[in-house]
């Protein structure tokens, strides 16, 4: 398919009247300023800012609107080992859980029932299944590989996978039984996302400017996507039609369509910023975050210190919402 870019700029809420945007709080991560900010949806407006651990590099909301999670991965000199827990009725920090010994927490994702997370900690090797509200860790599953640094959850909550950046490869975890099993993808594998059905995980290689589609079932690279530069990450709407890849160094994001997985459109973002680790220049997409509806798509840009709200039926950045310096960490709690 020939590939469609769009170039749309910040767009005013005044110009879009007519789009009913949802209900609920927006969370951004912070990295360099180590805080969390939370916007109301609706509006765009700030509710507040507030403080973590060192280096915030990811963040889950709660199905239910009451918590959100931020994992505190620290910085280069100074591994961090603890997780961020905010209570998003009081919009206020509820407690900080220290993980003891395992270090390097970075990819977070709720589990049903809104009080376990599933998270990665890179310098351990392993993903941990902790009590939000206790603290307590359930359970500590190893992954053997190097570099566990994310992890997408499927549709049911049972089973998660996670990317390993130096270990070339994806792992299989298994919550309930703590079963694992890994496969070869390409190398230095950040971005990963499952479809809900479970069906398929798809694997983004730092390196190669490749996506791996995997069968799950049969445990395979069934294809292998040319997206041409680093797609930093990849995920799929809730309702399993639209991949999305994040390209930072472009400031673009492309949609695929999830069961042919065909390119439907690249979409620029506007706004440009001369500091980053990840680019030079640009707004520098990296993390996203989607409405439960599958409508919006909410990402992160650390180049412009905002997250742009993707219309995913019309293919066009409808706002910009300011928020810290270099977000990368964004989820979202929706009032159902």
């Amino acid at each position: 398919m020939i590939e469609i870019v769009r170039r749309i700029g910040c767009v005013a809420l005044a110009l879009i009247p007519t789009i009913g945007f949802a209900q609920g709080i927006l969370v951004a991560g912070n990295k360099p300023a180590n805080t969390v900010t939370l916007v109301d949806l609706a509006s765009g407006s700030t509710l507040a800012t507030l403080p973590t651990g060192l280096g915030p590099h990811e963040a889950a909301a709660s199905r239910d609107g009451h918590w959100a999670v931020v994992t505190d991965y620290g910085t280069g000199a100074a591994p961090g080992k603890s997780l961020t827990v905010v209570d998003l009725r009081s919009r206020t920090v509820a407690r900080t859980i220290d993980l003891g010994e395992y270090r390097r927490p970075h990819g977070v994702q709720f589990l049903p029932g809104d009080s376990l997370v599933a998270v990665t900690v890179e310098a351990s090797q392993a993903v941990l299944v902790v009590h939000v509200v206790t603290g307590a860790i359930q359970s500590v599953i190893k992954t053997n590989q190097g570099g566990s640094h994310m992890v997408t959850v499927r549709g049911d909550g049972r089973v998660g996978y996670t990317s390993n950046i130096s270990g070339n490869s994806i792992t299989e975890v298994d919550f309930a039984t703590g079963a694992t099993r890994s496969l070869a993808v390409g190398n230095q594998p950040e971005g990963v996302g499952v479809r809900p059905d479970g069906r398929e995980v798809w694997a983004a290689s730092n390196t190669a400017g490749t996506i791996s589609v995997v069968d799950v079932r049969g445990w395979r690279i069934a294809a292998t996507l040319t997206v041409g530069e680093r797609p930093y990450r990849v995920s799929f709407t809730p309702d399993g039609k639209i991949a999305i890849a994040s390209l930072t160094a472009s400031s673009r994001v492309r949609l695929y369509d999830a069961a042919t997985r065909a390119e439907i459109v690249t979409i620029s973002i506007e706004g440009r910023s001369e500091a980053s680790t990840l680019a030079s220049g640009g707004a520098q997409p990296v993390g996203i975050a989607y409405s439960a509806d599958s409508r919006f798509a909410y990402v992160a840009c650390q180049g412009i210190d905002a997250v742009a709200v993707i219309d995913l039926r019309e293919h066009r950045v409808v706002r910009t919402i300011p928020v810290g310096p270099g977000p990368d960490a964004v989820a979202v709690a929706e009032i159902r």
